[in-house]
């Protein structure tokens, strides 16, 4: 992959083929988290909503494995039946979703289920394209990756950022590009992403670096 084709790319499945063993584990499972949390109409059910929180736990080192044994569980009695009929014209499939989800769990290979969830609706490419804007949130530019200058840690910067990874409130980027202008950054890619409209998730390569989460 080039970097011209991670930047313009539609399709998460082939840039995620490229980030694997370069992006953290952490990163990928925030990355499905995301995408699952994206497809929330299509699993509704509590156990579903507390499988997508539990993705991102694991993220975060905030929950073994061997402990959410019993939400996998939950997870996989919230699979509803598959009630697609062939030849019937597309439609949602809360089926696939969820067994999508459920895989996640299952699957060594982090986030590869998440990719295939799109298929669930019945037109999943704008969806597609989402996710590969949300791997980019997630992982940057890994043909330039960015590094934080000490005189941009102002006392305003840290902060900041740490309330918006731990509210979730993006929104409030477009402050912490002021600010990290305000302490001398003139890394114009990351003023950029801090000012763009998105798609952000928690693990938005932003944030990452200036907390320095990898």
């Amino acid at each position: 992959m080039t970097e011209v084709e991670w930047e313009s790319g539609t399709d998460p499945d082939p840039m995620l083929r490229f980030v694997r063993g370069k992006a953290s584990e952490r990163k990928l499972r925030l990355f499905a988290a995301a995408s699952f949390r994206r497809l929330a109409a299509l699993l509704p059910d509590p156990r579903q909503q507390r499988g997508i929180d539990v993705l991102e736990q694991l993220a975060e080192g905030a929950i073994t494995p061997d402990s959410c044994r019993g939400v996998v569980t939950g997870v996989r009695h919230a699979i509803p039946p598959d009630d697609r009929v062939p030849g019937s014209p597309p439609a949602d499939h809360l089926h696939f979703a969820a067994l999508m989800l459920y895989r996640e769990f299952c699957s060594s290979s982090i986030a590869a289920h998440a990719v295939l969830a799109p298929a669930a609706l019945a037109d999943g490419t704008g969806e597609l394209h989402e996710q590969a804007r949300l791997m980019r949130c997630i992982i940057g530019n890994p043909f330039r990756p960015t590094r934080v200058e000490p005189r941009w840690a102002s006392h305003a910067v840290a902060p900041l950022a740490r309330a918006i990874y731990e509210e979730r409130d993006f929104d409030r980027l477009p402050i912490l590009a002021d600010a990290l202008e305000e302490s001398g950054c003139d890394d114009r890619g990351l003023l950029a992403h801090c000012r763009g409209e998105g798609p952000h998730a928690r693990g938005c390569w932003a944030i990452d670096l200036i907390l320095e989460k990898k």
